[in-house]
């Protein structure tokens, strides 16, 4: 009864903050921002710090994560109460896959909480919101599939990109986060086998329609090349995680999945770094490659998933695997990787706060203006 009344709470609250006329609707695609941060948090930061998910630093970053999952859901309801959800957020039969962020995003945030805080109400209420999170799972599933036909149907050939492969990585993050939160048992076996069956059929069907889209126009691939294609790689490797976490799949064909998901990473970060090539001889290097965009956040995530994949794989490799020359890949990305990611991070973030000073800096002075043409 205390949980629920604390729901109820914390909703009229997040209700009546959403109707601030002045506050700005994040992008669909902003979810991105928790799962890279949460990702973050399980994968690179424990094991970089060495700090566990009980450690007063590691709540603190859960705790500032949940913050700003919070500030993106007053966001989105002050949509709906602006009546411009549908138009904001699911119009674009293309960008309305970026709904997947949230339910990805919620999942991975869910499973931070789940292990920093072990206090009764916390976790009986992140089984409540997880279960609202698969409703939402479910909510998404149709707009996906109406989306794909639409795609189809208007030949929307030239708008696809990576952002449809949130379709597989919000289901397997559902399955990750049911593994998590819930006592074993909880969810029968075969479920998560279909579960994880009906993601890489996501993906199946996603990256055809990318590949469909790029073999049509081979000689445009560096310059339509967009950040969220690194999905391709994320995607697979948050599967990689959730078969090694059920025991869904065999030591042996996870490994494989682990070789797969590096090489696709290495082709793709190598036709990014061309890509980033181009634009700085174009536009130098600060409005090249320093300029804020939402979707630069889904590298970081899917670069964190791989290591979190890879985290997972350790004793795996350990056990099975002979060749000195496999190992010591495995181990570099395991320690370099770690600063890699952690620099990457950095920089997305001064970047954000960057661009957040001069949105808040532009809307004061149109106020200023609006003001003196009033008077």
């Amino acid at each position: 009864m205390l949980i629920i009344l604390l729901l109820c709470c914390m909703i009229v609250g997040l209700v009546a903050f959403s109707a601030n006329k002045n506050l700005h609707v994040a992008p669909t695609a902003a979810g991105s921002i928790v799962m890279a941060l949460g990702i973050f948090i399980q994968g690179v930061w424990q094991h970089m710090s060495g700090q566990g998910p009980h450690s007063l630093m590691t709540r603190l970053l859960v705790i500032g994560t949940a913050l700003i999952w919070l500030y993106l859901l007053v966001s989105y309801i002050a949509s709906i109460r602006r009546s411009s959800f549908y138009r904001d957020h699911l119009a674009d039969p293309v960008q309305r896959f970026a709904i997947g962020t949230w339910v990805a995003g919620t999942s991975t945030l869910l499973i931070n909480l789940f292990a920093s805080f072990g206090v009764y109400w916390v976790q009986e209420t992140i089984h409540i919101i997880a279960v609202l999170n698969a409703g939402l799972w479910l909510f998404l599933l149709y707009f996906m599939c109406l989306g794909w036909y639409q795609i189809l149907l208007q030949k929307q050939y030239d708008r696809i990109h990576g952002v449809l492969l949130l379709s597989a990585v919000s289901t397997q993050s559902i399955v990750l986060l049911f593994h998590q939160v819930f006592s074993n048992g909880y969810v029968a076996f075969w479920l998560n086998q279909s579960m994880i069956a009906l993601g890489l059929l996501f993906y199946l069907i996603s990256a055809s329609l990318i590949l469909y889209r790029y073999s049509r126009r081979p000689e445009r691939l560096i310059a339509d090349w967009t950040d969220t294609n690194c999905i391709l790689y994320g995607a697979l490797a948050i599967t990689g995680a959730v078969v090694q976490a059920t025991h869904a799949w065999s030591d042996t064909a996870i490994l494989i999945l682990w070789w797969i998901t590096l090489l696709i990473l290495i082709a793709l970060e190598c036709t990014e770094g061309l890509r980033a090539i181009r634009r700085i001889r174009q536009k130098g290097w600060r409005h090249g490659i320093g300029i804020y965009n939402t979707a630069q956040w889904t590298r970081l995530f899917t670069l964190g998933m791989f290591y979190f994949f890879t985290m997972r794989t350790e004793q795996l490799y350990t056990e099975h695997t002979g060749s000195a020359v496999a190992l010591g890949i495995h181990r570099w990305i395991l320690s370099g990787g770690a600063w890699i990611i952690s620099i990457l991070l950095i920089i997305e973030l001064v970047l954000w706060i960057q661009a957040m000073i001069v949105r808040r800096s532009n809307r004061i002075e149109a106020d200023n203006q609006h003001s003196s043409m009033v008077e």
